[in-house]
């Protein structure tokens, strides 16, 4: 049966062991926490809609749990979390009440949400504007897609991947996005995309033998950070004369490409096509 709660109508559940701790911090501000049971070895499908939030996601320590914490101002926001257990699915929107209103004082709105490690995961996540930090290593995660309208992302992947990931996708129109160790997400395919801010990508862990990335910066400073070892094919889009582009000498252009020279022998190979609009692009070896 599907487990819905509703900030705004009260709750219904249908079992008291479903009832969520709620408490009232003092003033405006409500602390909420939820927690869900997932099927182990089975695929959870996740998806988060929020507006405006700091967000953190990291491992649970409770393999089989997926739990939720909400630090919230609660004239200024909604939630509406859906756990539907035939399709193991879990929808989580946090919403903001009305944009046009001017605010005194602080807004709280800190979500917190822990990811068991015993079900596979297709995750995707649509954030208006915020801070997000994501710690997601060690989780077995088959798809992710992160978009951001504005704000400022960091996503690290700690721990290598269980699962092969056949799609990673980060997007952020506005704002600084910090990758760290991408490698270990252990993607087939991976699109990262900003807008206008500044871009740093770290593709160091255990990246698949084959991969394949693309990285479009509109307008900023983009830095990507590669394993020494790796072989390498990357092709360059240059926005005329106001891209600026520093490779490494180890590169030798070949046609349209440019491959460095353990490309044909290496055990782990990327083609990396890169997008570059107005602004500075810097790549850089690093020890693996």
């Amino acid at each position: 049966m599907p487990m819905k709660i509703h900030s705004r109508t009260g709750l219904y559940v249908a079992f008291v062991l479903w009832l969520p701790v709620t408490s009232v911090l003092g003033g405006d501000e409500i602390k909420y926490r939820r927690e869900f049971e997932i099927v182990p070895g089975r695929n959870l499908k996740i998806e988060l809609d929020v507006d405006a939030a700091t967000l953190f996601i990291a491992p649970n320590p409770r393999t089989r749990e997926v739990s939720i914490s909400l630090y919230y101002t609660e004239h200024a926001f909604d939630y509406d979390i859906d756990f539907k257990e035939p399709s193991h699915r879990l929808i989580v929107e946090f919403s903001k009440r009305d944009w046009i209103r001017s605010e005194k004082g602080h807004l709280k709105a800190e979500m917190r949400i822990l990811l068991p490690s015993e079900a596979t995961m297709d995750f995707k996540a649509r954030i208006k504007a915020g801070e997000v930090d994501m710690s997601l290593g060690g989780l077995p995660i088959r798809r992710f897609i992160n978009k951001i309208w504005a704000g400022e992302v960091r996503i690290d992947f700690e721990k290598p991947n269980p699962v092969e990931m056949s799609w990673l996708e980060v997007n952020t129109k506005i704002g600084e996005t910090t990758l760290r160790r991408l490698g270990n997400a252990r993607f087939r395919f991976a699109e990262i995309n900003s807008g206008i801010g500044e871009l740093d990508v770290d593709f160091s862990g255990d990246l698949l033998p084959e991969a394949e990335s693309q990285i479009d910066l509109d307008i900023g400073e983009t830095n990507i950070y590669l394993p020494e070892t790796l072989g390498l094919k990357i092709y360059v889009q240059k926005f005329l004369f106001l891209s600026q582009i520093d490779l490494p000498f180890e590169f030798e252009k070949v046609g349209k490409y440019y491959i460095n020279e353990d490309y044909e022998t290496a055990e782990k190979k990327m083609d990396l096509t890169i997008k570059a609009g107005i602004g500075e692009l810097n790549l850089y070896f690093r020890e693996d």
